[in-house]
């Protein structure tokens, strides 16, 4: 397949040809005149054009030839972009899409259960609902603040939550800080731990084990990825979405032991003992250890499920003996009719050489998981992927709204949306890349569709972050269809995301602030951020108070559906002109240009 370069070379070849409509190998002002005012005839007016051509007219000479067509397409990758293309031509960091609290009362927002559904790390875990709406349920996670401080421990878990971000990992929702507790509101899974199936049936099947575990692994290879240990994998972090049986979709819980490792060697002595590797036990809060110590956790982890036995036991002394010496049965009983892949798997992992232990790539690839996976199906994912076609097309600002939802929804709400992701993720690593996304255009719509056609132009648009690849909440956002994204407790929810200070309203210093802590502020200048988020509110406030309250917020979602809508039904080329440009700068996006060229259906050389 091509590389979005090699695409990006060849659009440029091709929109040059459009524009040399007498083959001369330059264009003149009248025949770039005659294609952008076809494209935008109200915005390209003659003095529009004479920017432009003295933009890419480097040498002066009134022709543009090929090779300042290609330097001024190219600029855009040399410089910081700016907020002039509809479809937002910067980057924009939707981890800040995650409400901090401050002295705030959760039970202003809450009504948490009194029974708690569990101990994690530090912390006690409860169910809530949402007080404005009680059919939206989180589980809460409680902490309580040392001298009333957050620790750097507390911090770096918010942290760590905030930047995974993987259909693998229990989401982070919210925080709340009060004076003697920090509160995680994360995402419901009612489903219950591993630890408890494991316990109810005394093993798990090797199909099942399979499929769990295969989900384990994706999520430790995107947290090793970003440079993150989780340090704590045991069943009881291992927790089922849902109280169906056969719904085997897992999160991986509790990072409250996990440390970015990049930056700072692993020396505690942390984790489970059973399911700790012999490197951290032993480190003795001083010898360095790596993130392999998780795939040790991941084998021991499988051993259980397995046979329902851990594979050491007895004294500290003895099981430490056994560990070092790769020493656990394998032989007899369920072990005699298990799948050979299934013990390699365990028996590369089980390694207490961390050099020899089965790396988190090769455990990804390993036979026996991969055979394991099962085909979802394409029906949904045609629908998902036709949805990701017309987000690309919104502007920035719709965007964030739009991700905004995303965000805050839980498993319940993106079911169909994970399984198309699923389908493809063909590495399984949790972030899909373009030729991910070019594969599953094709094969969804063929080869020759118009959306396999355009998948350079929707890649980027889904790239929110500027990333390179396609990340679970990004994709998420754009799979969205409305129906979901209308419910009146999801509005409420993204609502309460842009309520930075739970104030019951937005105001233009939240949108602001949204707006700075987003990275919008690397292409935006301090004012610019101030003169979008008063427009934005002066667009949405209806009764001239400079506040935003939930009812004007819905009207502003219903309009970000319409404008998706709007391209849905007329399926007309993107309008590239409804941010303000300035064109004495020479400001307009080049690239866009010719992604819009690109699409128009009609062939404009017989013009």
């Amino acid at each position: 397949m091509a590389s979005p370069s090699d695409e990006k070379q060849q659009l440029i070849v091709d929109t040059f040809s459009r524009f040399d409509t007498n083959g001369d190998g330059v264009i003149t002002r009248e025949e770039l005149a005659k294609i952008l005012k076809r494209l935008g005839p109200d915005q390209f007016n003659d003095d529009a054009i004479d920017t432009l051509m003295a933009v890419a007219d480097t040498n002066k000479n009134g022709l543009i030839e090929y090779k300042e067509f290609v330097a001024w397409v190219m600029q855009d990758d040399k410089k910081k972009k700016g907020p002039i293309d509809r479809r937002g031509s910067f980057s924009v960091d939707f981890r800040v899409l995650l409400p901090e609290r401050f002295e705030s009362d959760i039970k202003d927002r809450y009504s948490l259960d009194k029974l708690h559904l569990g101990e994690g790390g530090y912390g006690k875990v409860f169910i809530a609902r949402d007080k404005e709406f009680e059919n939206r349920r989180v589980a809460v996670k409680r902490v309580a603040r040392t001298g009333g401080s957050l620790s750097e421990a507390l911090q770096a878990e918010i942290d760590i939550m905030k930047d995974l971000d993987h259909p693998n990992i229990c989401k982070l929702l919210a925080t709340f800080q009060e004076e003697r507790h920090l509160f995680f509101i994360m995402e419901l899974c009612e489903g219950g731990e591993l630890f408890d199936r494991i316990i109810e049936s005394g093993s798990i099947s090797e199909d099942i084990t399979a499929k769990i575990i295969s989900q384990v692994t994706s999520a430790l290879a995107y947290a090793h990825y970003r440079g993150v240990a989780h340090r704590d994998l045991k069943p009881e972090n291992v927790v089922f979405t849902s109280k169906d049986p056969e719904d085997l979709h897992i999160k991986l819980i509790d990072w409250g032991l996990a440390i970015e490792f990049t930056d700072s060697p692993m020396t505690a002595a942390v984790g489970s003992f059973s399911y700790a590797a012999p490197e951290v036990i032993l480190s003795h809060n001083k010898n360095k250890y790596t993130a392999k110590c998780d795939l040790w956790s991941l084998g021991v982890l499988t051993y259980v499920m397995l046979c329902g036995k851990p594979p050491f036991w007895g004294s500290r002394t003895q099981h430490l003996r056994n560990a070092k010496n790769d020493n656990y049965p394998m032989k007899g009983g369920i072990w005699t009719s298990m799948n050979p892949n299934a013990k390699d798997f365990v028996r590369s992992l089980i390694k207490a050489d961390p050099n020899k232990r089965m790396s988190i790539d090769d455990a990804q690839k390993h036979i026996w998981l991969t055979e394991a996976v099962t085909d979802t199906g394409a029906a949904d994912a045609r629908q998902v992927l036709s949805n990701l076609r017309h987000f690309a097309n919104s502007s920035t600002f719709v965007r964030l709204c739009i991700t905004a939802v995303a965000r805050q929804l839980d498993h319940k709400h993106l079911k169909g949306i994970h399984e198309a992701f699923k389908q493809m993720d063909i590495n399984g690593d949790g972030v899909l890349s373009y030729e991910e996304i070019k594969a599953g255009f094709a094969s969804s719509f063929g080869e020759d569709s118009q959306e396999h056609k355009e998948t350079l132009h929707i890649f980027a648009g889904l790239d929110l972050d500027d990333s390179g690849t396609i990340d679970y909440t990004e994709f998420c956002a754009a799979g969205l269809g409305q129906k979901t994204a209308a419910q009146d407790d999801v509005i409420w929810a993204a609502f309460k995301t842009f309520d930075r200070d739970n104030s019951g309203f937005i105001e233009k210093k939240d949108v602001q602030s949204i707006l700075d802590d987003a990275d919008v502020q690397d292409a935006w200048s301090v004012e610019v951020c101030k003169e979008v988020a008063h427009d934005i509110v002066e667009m949405v406030d209806k009764d001239g108070d400079g506040k935003i309250c939930f009812e004007d917020w819905k009207k502003l979602m219903q309009s970000c559906w319409d404008s998706k809508r709007s391209f849905v039904e007329t399926e007309e080329v993107p309008d590239i002109s409804r941010e303000p440009r300035k064109w004495g700068t020479g400001g307009l996006k080049a690239y866009d240009i010719l992604c819009a060229i690109s699409q128009l259906s009609c062939d404009m050389d017989e013009d």
